[in-house]
């Protein structure tokens, strides 16, 4: 990247210490050197993260940015993400020794202000679902153990706003992108009825 050049939405190739950098960069009114983040096309980051995500000689690794310029578009990050990773929601198959997750960078324009929720239960949607698992332990016919309920409940209206099915399989599949594969599978074992 240019010395003057500040991150966009996409995709970029980048290590810790870039992000970091990049960041510097975008507060400081002074000039500040440029990092080795690359900017990667759609096709080019989808290529790099099937070929197993792994860092390379610089240590950098898959990070996507996504630009919010309003609390609404804060609200809808995991549908503005389908624009760049349209299969995210799915098992990622690509991972494999060494796979890094891929790393998701919401940069909020300074304007905007969010106030953030006193609990997970005050989240749009979390209550709803939390009120129908005391009475019954379920959600959509899916039995959520306790202490996975909130990863779960995130997970069950991310499917839902992207107009996919919500089973035990959809959202063991989703979650088993930040998920160790065994504990992906005892999970999705224990949403089945």
């Amino acid at each position: 990247m240019s010395g003057g050049e500040a991150l966009r939405e996409g995709w970029y190739l980048m290590s810790t210490r870039d992000l970091e950098n990049e960041l510097e960069r975008r507060r400081s009114s002074e000039p500040k050197p440029r990092s080795q983040a690359l900017p990667l096309s759609v096709q080019e980051a989808l290529a790099y993260r099937n070929a197993g995500n792994l860092p390379d000689d610089l240590d950098r690794s898959l990070r996507l940015v996504l630009i919010v310029h309003s609390p609404e578009d804060l609200e809808r990050l995991q549908l503005k993400r389908l624009r760049y990773e349209p299969d995210f929601h799915d098992a990622p198959k690509w991972r494999r020794a060494g796979s890094r997750p891929v790393n998701i960078v919401p940069l909020r324009d300074s304007e905007v202000h969010v106030d953030a929720p006193e609990s997970w239960l005050d989240e749009p949607g979390m209550a709803e679902l939390e009120t129908r698992w005391v009475k019954t332990g379920c959600v959509d016919n899916m039995k959520v153990p306790a202490g996975y309920r909130a990863f779960v409940y995130k997970t069950v209206l991310a499917l839902r706003a992207a107009g996919r099915d919500v089973t035990p399989d959809a959202v063991a599949d989703s979650v088993s992108r930040w998920l160790a594969p065994p504990q992906a599978e005892e999970l999705r074992a224990a949403l089945k009825p």
